[in-house]
């Protein structure tokens, strides 16, 4: 082993380091311009989240202020309507309930005397009215007390009628007997 042959094999360990170096600084500085790739997207997506939250609040705040109006000016119909029936219609006891309406509620006392209006109102109804009382839909057929009902096991069938063979081997055996006495002669 020569001197130059010494030389030669240094150089190649010192090139093979220095690749190994160079490919770990390279792999490294890869890494950090990903990173700050995922960094920049974060950021991103937190501005639109931001965004997006503001955009909800100020919906449902213009949303409260909408119904709020609608409330006041449904308020303003009402009381123009009640205000003007009073002097334009007659009849006393809707001039007193219209007013009941226009006062504000603040106590049990008040639905109290709210019942009263409308009681005294229903004693002025002619007697006709009363008559056709409205009634909730029914659901279900009514039935007399002694009839059966819908889930009797004898419902629908006539008297003297024999109740159907609920085993498959009695509906055979009747089915036989009434094929023989269709072909017996008479």
């Amino acid at each position: 082993m020569d001197a130059s042959s010494t030389v030669l094999i240094s150089a190649v360990v010192a090139l093979i380091v220095g690749v190994v170096i160079g490919y770990m600084l390279g792999r490294s500085g890869g890494n950090d311009s990903r990173q700050l790739e995922l960094i920049e997207q974060l950021d991103e997506t937190q501005r639109e989240l931001a965004e997006y939250k503001e955009k909800v609040t100020s919906h449902f705040e213009e949303t409260a202020n909408l119904v709020s109006n609608l409330t006041e000016s449904y308020k303003a119909v009402h009381q123009h309507l009640a205000t003007s029936s009073m002097e334009l219609c007659s009849n006393e006891a809707a001039t007193r309930t219209l007013e009941a309406a226009i006062q504000p509620r603040l106590s049990d006392d008040t639905v109290e005397s709210d019942a009263e209006v409308v009681a005294e109102a229903k004693a002025e109804k002619p007697a006709e009215e009363e008559t056709s009382s409205m009634e909730a839909p029914r659901d279900y057929a009514p039935k007399n007390p002694d009839e059966e009902g819908t889930l009797s096991e004898t419902y629908g069938l006539k008297e003297g009628q024999e109740e159907a063979p609920k085993d498959p081997a009695d509906f055979a055996e009747k089915a036989d007997a009434n094929k023989a006495e269709e072909t017996k002669p008479a």
